[in-house]
């Protein structure tokens, strides 16, 4: 198990998980949290808030980007891209990990 220290090339079988030790609410439909580690409140909107509640569980980015694209009308790529982008700021804030 590791922890994303950097920009990190997924592949699609990169499993991700958020970290479990992190205080947070859904309020209006959108996730807060607290990092204790970090002294800092986070807001996520809507999606993602999903995307959040999705790595609950163990889940590759394959099928993360696959029902994020079921979910809203999005491209593929764009999904992908746009996720990318939101791991990457959730992996330097230490609030998911690889597995």
């Amino acid at each position: 198990m590791g922890i994303f220290t950097a920009k990190m090339e997924l592949t699609p079988d990169t499993i991700l998980q958020r970290k479990s030790d992190l205080l947070f609410n859904k309020i209006d439909g959108e996730i807060v949290m607290l990092s204790i580690e970090n002294n800092e409140y986070y807001g996520m909107n809507k999606i993602g808030s999903r995307i959040w509640e999705m790595l609950e569980q163990p889940l590759s980015f394959k099928i993360l980007v696959n029902k994020l694209i079921e979910e809203y009308d999005i491209s593929e790529q764009q999904c992908t891209i746009d996720i990318l982008i939101f791991l990457n700021n959730l992996a330097n804030k230490k609030l998911i990990k690889v597995i």
